[in-house]
């Protein structure tokens, strides 16, 4: 019997494996659920981008979920833009997204942190990873956030 995860297609792209149309998709995906339906107005497009790792989690093309990875020091990664498309929600994409960008980090960066900047709603999913609180809660784009870390390796 097979499953919606059998027709997936898991992809770590750099920016420059990066197609139009993929890296079109996935900024659309993350204006239409962080800006339009978090209603979260922050600067997206922050020039990050071109130095992080992008998971894709496609079906038949369409872009269901997407996480960056970034490595902005040598014992440091950063997950971020976690985000799963309306139409991919309730497949538990999140979870396999998260574990992925674990497991990428540990390949990048065997004894280091991995940290998150996490919607403060989100404190226990996070925290079912192995994730530790690390900062007060503060505003970012109108959302509550707070700074979570996971110490390498696991």
């Amino acid at each position: 019997m097979t499953s919606i995860h059998d027709s997936l297609s898991w992809n770590w792209l750099s920016f420059e494996q990066l197609d139009i149309n993929r890296l079109y998709g996935l900024l659309q995906l993350r204006e239409q659920v962080f800006q339009i339906e978090q209603n979260s107005l922050y600067v997206d497009i922050d020039g990050a981008d071109q130095q992080a790792q992008h998971l894709l989690v496609e079906q038949s093309g369409q872009l269901l979920g997407y996480l960056r990875v970034l490595q902005p020091q040598p014992q440091l990664i950063k997950l971020g833009r976690i985000v799963v498309a309306p139409s991919g929600r309730g497949l538990k994409l999140g979870r396999k997204m998260i574990e992925a960008g674990i497991e990428k980090a540990q390949q990048l960066c065997p004894q280091g942190m991995i940290k998150i900047s996490a919607q403060v709603t989100l404190q226990g999913y996070y925290q079912s990873f192995g994730f530790e609180v690390i900062s007060a809660a503060y505003d970012d784009g109108g959302v509550m956030h707070q700074d979570m870390q996971l110490s390498l390796p696991r």
